[in-house]
């Protein structure tokens, strides 16, 4: 709940910015007081075992998905609404904020989702409701919290340092390289798409960027919907993380080519094909965030401890995520402003991390640790 309230106050300053450092402000004040990532993900671990595990953590990326996909829709149609709709949003309100209005409908969902919480049950053993039957004695209650809460106690409130082992450190490690890059992705597909063709993008408008943005996460939240758990049960959580982090080479890829099919024949319908197959490159990337998040979850020593794991996974991929934009987005403009490699050495350098991340991936199990029997 605290996260969610964060996530609304965030959009709606963001949405009343008129400077680039209350930007980012509000950006900080939704990094501070939003951590639900690793909340789901905690939540998830506590409610799934080993026999359903990939259908349980498949719905992350797929409400991921389909949320990305209203918000982009959202954020490209409403953005500027006196100038789309001048009869209807008229004054100098709008004028001031043209941003105001997709920031205020993101913050109205936020805060209808806050609603439903209170529909949410806890999870987490420790803080649960237990159902007592009315002929349980006292003595089998007290009985029942020495073997059961005690030791849930206890392992809640482990040191963190005793939770630096190598086999949580090596999950944790390859979801910092993941997060980097999957940022990185984010950050450069909007750049790419809104340059100008003289500069080497697609000169896409807004609506367009959007739009083309929009259709990515519903095609995204579809495949993982329908096919994730069966190729993760087919081939193994590694294969699996192996194959999705494999794309990402292809994906940088398919960027200078499609600057190479726009010169040569501005944006035509084999521009549209390049761009199809660079959004399903990037569907089939989205599996490994899915396969991370089940080798974090069952690097877990027991069920007590996800919160502290994820913890330590969402600050240190949330640190990654900061750095990401500003370094893709500034090599991205350094590669244009310097005509180097064309223009495209940013999809060059990206491709180095890519490769370290290969090797880190060999350091994952094959297998993922059965905590059914805690």
């Amino acid at each position: 709940m605290i996260g969610l309230f964060g996530v609304g106050i965030s959009m709606l300053c963001f949405g009343l910015s008129t400077s680039f450092w209350t930007l980012v402000i509000s950006r900080c004040v939704c990094g501070m007081l939003n951590g639900n990532s690793g909340v789901m993900r905690s939540m998830m671990g506590e409610l799934t075992d080993s026999t359903n595990m990939a259908q349980g953590f498949a719905l992350i990326p797929i409400t991921w998905c389909f949320g990305s996909f209203l918000g982009f829709v959202m954020g490209g149609m409403l953005a500027r609404p006196q100038d789309r709709w001048p009869n209807v949003f008229a004054g100098p309100f709008w004028a001031k904020y043209p941003y105001f209005l997709p920031c205020a409908v993101a913050a109205s969902v936020v805060s209808a989702s806050f609603m439903f919480v209170f529909l949410l049950e806890e999870t987490l053993e420790t803080k649960r409701k237990r159902h007592i039957p009315s002929e349980t004695t006292g003595d089998q209650l007290s009985e029942e919290y020495r073997s059961n809460g005690s030791h849930s106690e206890n392992m809640a409130n482990v040191p963190l340092r005793s939770l630096l082992i190598r086999s949580i450190i090596i999950p944790i490690v390859n979801q910092v390289c993941l997060a980097f890059l999957d940022i990185c992705i984010f950050a450069l597909m909007p750049l790419f798409y809104s340059t100008p063709n003289y500069l080497g993008g697609l000169g896409f408008a807004p609506q367009a960027v959007g739009l083309w943005m929009a259709l990515f996460g519903i095609i995204d939240g579809l495949f993982q919907a329908l096919f994730f758990a069966k190729i993760f049960d087919w081939l193994g959580p590694k294969r699996t993380f192996y194959i999705g982090i494999s794309c990402f080479i292809p994906i940088m890829i398919t960027f200078p080519v499609m600057s190479w099919l726009v010169f040569s024949g501005g944006v035509d319908y084999m521009v549209s094909i390049a761009l199809l197959c660079h959004l399903l490159l990037i569907v089939i990337w989205d599996m490994s965030l899915a396969s991370i998040f089940m080798f974090i979850t069952a690097s877990a020593p027991t069920k007590n401890v996800l919160g502290a794991i994820n913890g330590m996974a969402q600050m240190t991929q949330s640190i990654a995520r900061a750095v990401g934009p500003m370094f893709a987005s500034s090599i991205f403009a350094f590669s244009k402003d310097h005509n180097i490699l064309g223009g495209h050495a940013v999809y060059v350098v990206l491709c180095i991390p890519a490769v370290g991340m290969l090797w880190l991936a060999s350091y994952l199990p094959e297998e993922l640790q059965n905590r059914d029997d805690e």
